[in-house]
């Protein structure tokens, strides 16, 4: 029996190097959320919240307008996930539209941390569109009217500006 044989050649072997940017990468993770002063406003949002009406607040409210209902005991701010369901919106798109970066990145060609801080700001930046798209669950007719628009999470932009991503 005749024994073949392979030879192969190439102008630099990368597997080291394709080695290396795999231990880089290794313990690294790309965060997306909401920081800073809004960052309790995001987890109001993204989880919903029940509130307990006390008389100051029930005094307020009839102060500027909106008396409540005797009956009512609580105020609820419904959910609004915007940064797990924008998450799950948007993931795949980011990674097959950044699949060809990691493939540079693991060849050496751009740094793994550009590769990670891109697919963080396109991911935090798909999360701000899907944050400024939501329309569901409405807001209150109180908020609309204090507000003067309808959108859930948009007032003065900070919230929606608030998130960002950090490469650990």
């Amino acid at each position: 029996m005749e024994r073949l044989a392979v030879k192969w050649t190439t102008a630099k072997n990368k597997f080291p190097d394709m080695q290396a940017a795999v231990k880089d990468l290794q313990g690294r993770k790309v965060t997306v959320g909401s920081t800073g002063e809004n960052a309790w406003l995001a987890g109001i949002h993204e989880y919903g919240c029940r509130i307990k009406v006390t008389p100051k607040m029930r005094a307020w409210f009839a102060r500027n307008g909106f008396p409540l209902k005797k009956g009512t005991t609580e105020i609820v701010i419904p959910e609004r996930s915007f940064l797990r369901a924008g998450f799950d919106e948007y993931a795949e798109d980011v990674l097959e539209k950044y699949d060809g970066n990691l493939s540079a990145a693991l060849a050496g060609g751009i740094s793994m941390d550009k590769f990670l801080q891109g697919v963080g700001l396109e991911l935090a930046g798909k999360i701000k569109k899907y944050a400024r798209d939501l329309s569901n669950p409405p807001n209150a007719s109180m908020t609309r009217e204090r507000k003067g628009g309808s959108n859930p999470l948009v007032d003065t932009g900070g919230l929606i500006e608030s998130i960002s991503y950090e490469v650990e």
